[in-house]
């Protein structure tokens, strides 16, 4: 009683909070702060509670590390030209027909090389809204494109802060998980596609498209050589190389570019790297602004405070009863359908991703009998969910940054096929015994690995 008395006030107080616009780090430190006291409130010590808090901080220790390159990647990419180079030539692919399914396309292009929903929709989503507004298209329809394309990558990218922190709250590799997402999420990729292909071709508008070529040039040179620090990540990614030296290997070349092509003084890379690229030209400073160790502190600091609560509940048993619920759903449907359910609730009550992420898999770590099937389970549900939310910090600051209308979340079809796609999956393989062996299952990106009945039997 008194542990779903804790439980209720933590997410009455987060609700409240941000309803109320509160920010949410301090709200997450509160709920450290009240799970603490539950600690001490059944008998353990000041020490012991620290010590709880401080195990689950060391277990998202690698991600920490890879949010401080993500800032500095993506601040690098910005200021050696990589990313207005590739967005303007997206820009001239795009006509009044095509507009809608390109922009899905484009964005998810984008957020697969960046790995973040916020840089893709900030960069190839602001200029395809530009082009939705000057060709008077359906701007709903194209901001649900470009939702949903910003959350591919978000979800699957090698890059994606998401993906490496699914990876190490699972204790799995991110590179395994990320080919096994894409072969799940094709088949809703691909409706996607059609999807907005149509809806495209019927609410087209007829005004010509801009050109940004160029605004880009008369502050990038957009030569073939910018493209070099993102072609290393995919080079890099196909030959299994590490996370981590992907990036690194990515970086240097950026900054070469930077100092080499773009004439940047090597003095101003470190201002660059820790706070960011500012572009002097005004008229594209809001597409190409941005990036810096310092816009990824904010997900750090809900990163660590968050990670806290793990070691607390895994000492303490707050979440014992709430753990057999999420078995009982588990056992009585499958085990993606209590990872789904708790994945609402989770993504309706903390508002955020990172929240979202590690709540579901503290709640449903006993569902799958393997971390990787948990993994896959996460990135199929708490990873995207947020997006169709319209109070989560996912939603809520795409929405507002790229300019689109808060009707546009109706539009973001992959967060809504994806889960349920996986959905029909889980229950087809319950039903059906050794679906997982057969190549068809290979082909979605299950093995045995994913019928967890299999694994408690062996166990």
């Amino acid at each position: 009683m008194v542990e779903a008395g804790i439980l209720l006030t933590f997410a009455l107080v987060l609700l409240a909070g941000i309803v109320l616009g509160a920010p949410l780090l301090p709200l997450l430190v509160f709920g450290m702060l009240l799970f603490a006291s539950y600690g001490l409130w059944r008998g353990f010590s000041v020490r012991d509670v620290a010590r709880m808090a401080a195990g689950g901080l060391r277990s998202v220790g690698s991600v920490l590390t890879l949010f401080v390159l993500i800032g500095a990647l993506t601040a690098s990419w910005r200021a050696a030209g990589t990313i207005p180079a590739i967005t303007c030539w997206s820009a001239t692919l795009v006509s009044p027909r095509n507009l809608v399914l390109l922009s899905f396309l484009l964005t998810s292009g984008m957020s697969m090389l960046v790995g973040s929903s916020y840089a893709a929709a900030a960069t190839v989503g602001v200029i395809c809204m530009t082009i939705a507004t000057a060709m008077k298209a359906d701007v709903a329809l194209v901001g649900g494109a470009i939702l949903a394309g910003a959350f591919v990558g978000d979800r699957c990218s090698p890059m994606s802060s998401s993906a490496a922190l699914v990876a190490s709250i699972t204790k799995t590799q991110v590179f395994d998980n990320v080919r096994r997402m894409v072969r799940t999420g094709a088949v809703p990729f691909a409706l996607c596609c059609v999807v907005y292909g149509i809806a495209g071709m019927t609410s087209s508008g007829t005004a010509m498209r801009p050109s940004f070529a160029g605004s880009f040039a008369s502050s990038f040179d957009l030569g073939w050589v910018v493209i070099v620090p993102t072609a290393l990540i995919l080079v890099l990614s196909l030959l299994k190389v590490s996370v981590k030296r992907t990036m690194v290997a990515s970086l240097v070349a950026a900054l070469l570019v930077c100092v080499f092509v773009q004439h940047i003084s090597v003095a101003e890379l470190p201002a660059i790297l820790v706070f960011g690229y500012r572009c002097k030209n005004m008229a594209i400073a809001r597409m190409v602004n941005g990036g810096g160790v310092v816009s990824m502190l904010d997900i750090a600091l809900i990163v660590g405070v968050a990670s806290t609560y793990s070691g607390i509940f895994r000492e303490t048993g707050l979440l014992l009863g709430l753990r057999d619920y999420v078995d009982k759903v588990a056992r009585h449907s499958t085990p993606f359908a209590s990872v789904l359910l708790t994945s609402i609730a989770t993504c309706v009550i903390a508002c955020d991703q990172v929240v979202a992420l590690m709540l579901t898999c503290q709640l449903c770590e006993g569902t799958e009998r393997d971390g990787s099937a948990l993994a896959l389970d996460l990135e199929n549900s708490a990873a995207i969910i947020p997006s169709v939310i319209p109070w989560s910090t996912s939603c809520v600051g795409i929405v507002a940054f790229v300019g689109m209308p808060m009707t546009s979340i109706l539009w973001n079809c992959l967060s809504i096929l994806i889960p349920l796609w996986t959905l029909a999956i889980s229950m087809y393989q319950h039903s059906h015994a050794g679906f997982s062996d057969t190549h068809t299952a290979r082909l979605l990106g299950l093995d045995r690995r994913d019928d967890a009945r299999r694994l408690a039997t062996a166990a």
